[in-house]
C-alpha cells in the first residue's frame, strides 16, 4: 500500500492524448514515491495484462514471446542476479515486487525504466495484438481501451 496521499496535493493521473501523466512526490528522508494507490493499480493492472499475453502466445506467435525475452540495456540489469533485462524479466520483476512487498513503493530511479516499458507495452498492443486480444465488456459488445503510454511528474 502506498503511502497516505494528501488528495488536495496530490491530484490524479491526467489523460493527454494516448498519455497519462501520473503525479508523484517524494517521501521525506529516502528515495521512496508517494503516488495514488489507483495510479499503481493501473501501472500493474497493465504489466501484469501485458506478461500474461505475450506468454500466452508463445506457442501462436513465437517471434513475439522470443523478443520479450531479448535482453535490452533500456531496462537495466537485475538486482536479482545482475543480468541485463528482458522486457519479461523487468515486467515480471516489477509486478513480482509488489506482490512480495506490498508495502514497498517505487523509487525515483524506476520510473523512467516503467516509462519505456509501456511505451514498448503501447506499442505491441498498436502493432501485434488485435481487437480480440483486448477484449470487450460482455454487456455493452464495445473494445476494451488499449493502455496509455505513461509520463510521470513530480509535484512542485
Amino acid at each position: 500500500m502506498a503511502s497516505k496521499l494528501d488528495y488536495i496535493r496530490h491530484p490524479s493521473a491526467e489523460i493527454q492524448g494516448n498519455t497519462m501523466f501520473i503525479h508523484y512526490d517524494i517521501k521525506p528522508n529516502n528515495d521512496y514515491l508517494i503516488m495514488h494507490d489507483e495510479d499503481i493499480a493501473y501501472i500493474h493492472h497493465w504489466i501484469t495484462r501485458f506478461i500474461v499475453d505475450v506468454t500466452a502466445k508463445q506457442f501462436l506467435a513465437p517471434d513475439l514471446y522470443n523478443a520479450g525475452r531479448e535482453q535490452t540495456k533500456e531496462l537495466g540489469s537485475s538486482n536479482y542476479n545482475g543480468e541485463i533485462n528482458s522486457i519479461l524479466s523487468y515486467a515480471s520483476g516489477i509486478v513480482g515486487n509488489r506482490l512480495r512487498n506490498p508495502s514497498q513503493d517505487y523509487t525515483k530511479a524506476q520510473l523512467i525504466p516503467i516509462e519505456k516499458l509501456f511505451n514498448m507495452i503501447c506499442h505491441a498492443y498498436d502493432t501485434v495484438f488485435t481487437r480480440q486480444d483486448l477484449g470487450y465488456d460482455l454487456k455493452t459488445g464495445i473494445d476494451n481501451d488499449k493502455p496509455y503510454r505513461i509520463k510521470f511528474e513530480l509535484l512542485k
